[in-house]
């Protein structure tokens, strides 16, 4: 009984200890965030909410950033062609990344790819600048999810795709329509 006993404790410490992955609704969609990054914050504006988890570095002061916007815009989207949505993806990914482009230095984007997330059209870019000073690399989606506009990104300090960044991406790739 003791020995029981003993190692359920032990169970339950060790449990408690272990960072596991956890499912967060962000706005239209749900997300698995994985391991090791930072229970989120949120903000919510003008129609919009922004959610984002970091994965902390032990070796710096730094991190890799998990961020999902969602902006509902109405009824606009109600009746688009499949190639208008195509399209739309493009043009809003664009959009977030001109506007991000706008705090950065030496900002540059690739070519934006088009993809798809939870089965729907989606389009993702790839885009690199100066942040306070430091290099910084970044994957931005983007995709329609009924009336919302939603923007994924993962971003950290350096010029290459991190471990940490690809564990976000595949989280990304993963999302699911609430």
């Amino acid at each position: 009984m003791r020995t029981c006993l003993a190692q359920l404790l032990l169970s339950l410490a060790l449990a408690l200890l272990v960072q596991t992955a956890w499912c967060a609704d962000a706005g239209p969609i749900s997300i698995t965030v994985p391991e090791g990054f930072d229970r989120p914050t949120r903000s919510d504006a003008d129609g919009g909410m922004t959610m984002g988890w970091v994965k902390r570095q032990p070796t710096s002061d730094s991190g890799t950033l998990l961020q999902v916007s969602a902006i509902d815009i109405g009824t606009s989207l109600d009746g688009i062609t499949p190639d208008q949505r195509v399209e739309a993806t493009t043009h809003y990914l664009l959009e977030f990344v001109k506007g991000m482009g706008q705090r950065l230095g030496d900002f540059e984007f690739g070519d934006v790819e088009r993809t798809s997330l939870a089965g729907l059209p989606a389009a993702r870019v790839r885009w690199t600048g100066i942040l306070n000073g430091r290099a910084t690399v970044g994957i931005n989606f983007c995709v329609l999810v009924r009336h919302s506009v939603v923007s994924l990104q993962t971003q950290e300090v350096g010029s290459e795709i991190t471990p940490s960044m690809y564990t976000a991406i595949e989280a990304i790739e993963r999302i699911r329509v609430r």
